[in-house]
């Protein structure tokens, strides 16, 4: 008999709260469309229905063409309600798709607030969503003098099977909201496909290897662990009030993801008892990246904005009034093995080139570049010098733009950006998550004294599993300022760290344009209170007063 090879079961391996059934995420905005992002319970031929004021979303709702517009009208045996709707769109949800789906809105208003609902017209109880709140979005302006976002990583809530830090999402919204901020920039391991071994797939799959699992059933694993993590009511509730922008990092793949030999990859599934089947192992192991590949594109990439699904990319760009975002993919392309541009790839770095050449003369004041792992981070001697493949760490130092194997890649990339900063005197800001402390750097160049060139670190929101002398090793591992390793004769680039938050954290970063016309980054990092459970504190950098 053919075992199950299901990894989610309701009694033997329980979530620790409610799995995701339905839920919305605002995308992709500009001043004038929205992507929005919708799973629903059950398959059909849903309705969504946009208006400026708020949606009757009670009785059987009813749809009709008044003057050359819709209307909708909500029915009910004691009262009858009707509103004018700006969109009305159709939308098929399917298996296919894990019942995921995305519609694309566009000839809105700029800088207007959106009330938003789907309906299924042929079920008893024909409202899917909302559930109890309005659900809204807001388009962004066309002009501004100033721009907040917020960014976050590393959501990985859980203490064995206890849910813990979910105050910090709370948190975050209270904070998003105080702030009036206009996106939200996921920076990596939005889910962990491998956090605690109760609620790792990876160990799953080398429980269950001698079965052949199949392409089909590990896509139904990623699913699995996506419903899990993003079944968090106070997660859901930023998803579906702002405009999220998402990237992938390794845990939405597996710990490592491009960062091992080809014998350490095959050597994740091993068992101790059992000689390594090198080849069966590493083609399990792709297996699951085309898996994690397809769900991540069903659950984030969808609702970013379009990019050519030929061309295999996910990294992508778009901008916020007088900001400019480019998002890195730093695991797609990801290959420690290969001699020459082993984290980006030559593609997506032609792409980074000509975005930043566009922007010579454009409109935009300050650029920002999404880099789940950051450009400064540890120690340059203690990721390059010090052997950790015996503790399992080697492919975390090979992550890291400052290993000695990325190091030409991402001179190319600073020398670049550096260019650009020191003739147009635009800001560039790295944003990155990944490495589970908050910090702020500035980074600068003898050959470009007037760059202004920064890095902003938030990680991780949630993440449960470094213990307090864990943290506080870390943050001992950070350099107050130094020097970027770098090849010997090359002039190198220097660093100084500006702050440091080793707790649980999140950050909300503001762009103001000066009455002098000049571009301030400020950066508030909220961290998790160690005294006072349930409370944060804030550490704010002002990074046009730094002397």
């Amino acid at each position: 008999m053919t075992p199950k090879l299901n990894f989610y079961d309701p009694e033997r391996r329980p979530w620790p709260h409610s799995r995701l059934e339905r839920t919305s995420i605002v995308g992709h905005t500009t001043p004038r469309s929205v992507r929005l992002w919708f799973r629903v319970s059950s398959p059909g031929n849903y309705v969504l229905a946009v208006s400026r004021e708020p949606l009757p979303t009670y009785g059987r709702p009813l749809v009709v063409a008044e003057n050359d517009r819709y209307q909708l009208r909500a029915i009910a045996s004691d009262r009858c309600e009707q509103v004018p709707t700006v969109a009305i769109a159709a939308v098929e949800m399917t298996p296919t798709t894990d019942l995921t789906g995305v519609v694309d809105l566009d000839r809105l208003e700029p800088d207007t607030l959106y009330y938003y609902g789907l309906f299924h017209p042929h079920r008893d109880r024909p409202w899917e969503l909302p559930e109890d709140e309005p659900l809204t979005f807001r388009t962004f302006p066309e002009t501004a003098t100033e721009i907040c976002f917020g960014i976050y990583s590393c959501h990985m809530p859980y203490d064995n099977r206890e849910l813990v830090n979910i105050h910090m999402w709370d948190a975050f919204y209270r904070e998003l909201n105080n702030a009036n901020a206009r996106l939200v920039l996921g920076t990596g391991d939005q889910v962990y496909v491998d956090g605690t071994p109760e609620l790792s797939i990876w160990h799953w799959l080398r429980k269950v290897q001698d079965h052949n699992p199949s392409r089909e059933q590990m896509v139904e694993w990623y699913r699995d662990i996506y419903r899990g993590y993003w079944g968090i009511p106070e997660v859901q509730r930023i998803f579906r009030g702002f405009p999220n922008y998402m990237m992938w990092d390794d845990h939405e793949i597996v710990d490592g993801w491009g960062s091992y030999t080809r014998d350490e990859l095959a050597g994740v599934l091993d068992v101790s008892w059992k000689l390594r089947d090198r080849e069966r192992h590493l083609r399990l192991a792709h297996q699951m990246f085309d898996a994690a590949k397809q769900v991540y594109h069903e659950y984030q990439h969808s609702h970013n904005p379009p990019t050519d699904d030929a061309e295999n990319r996910f990294d992508y760009e778009f901008d916020c009034a007088f900001c400019s975002f480019f998002v890195l993919d730093m695991r797609g392309n990801h290959d420690f093995n290969r001699k020459e541009w082993g984290a980006l790839g030559v593609q997506q770095w032609q792409r980074v080139q000509q975005w930043l050449d566009s922007h010579y003369q454009s409109d935009s004041r300050a650029l920002f570049i999404i880099s789940p792992v950051p450009i400064v981070h540890l120690y340059s001697f203690f990721i390059n010098n010090i052997d950790l493949t015996l503790m399992g760490y080697q492919d975390d130092q090979r992550d890291h733009w400052e290993h000695r194997s990325n190091w030409d890649e991402r001179n190319c990339l600073l020398d670049k950006l550096f260019e650009f900063s020191q003739e147009t005197g635009k800001p560039v800001v790295f944003l990155s998550g990944d490495v589970h402390i908050g910090a702020a750097f500035t980074l600068s160049h003898d050959r470009f004294p007037e760059a202004k060139i920064y890095q902003l670190t938030s990680s991780g929101i949630t993440y449960a599993e470094l213990t307090p002398f864990g943290r506080w090793l870390l943050e001992q591992l950070v350099p107050e300022r130094g020097t970027l390793g770098d090849r010997q004769g090359n002039p190198p680039y220097h660093f100084r760290k500006l702050a440091i938050c080793r707790q649980n954290n999140f950050g909300i970063v503001r762009a103001i344009v000066r009455e002098d016309g000049e571009v301030a980054i400020v950066y508030d990092l909220y961290g998790n209170d160690p005294n006072s459970p349930k409370e944060t504190q804030k550490i704010r950098i002002e990074f046009d007063r730094l002397s």
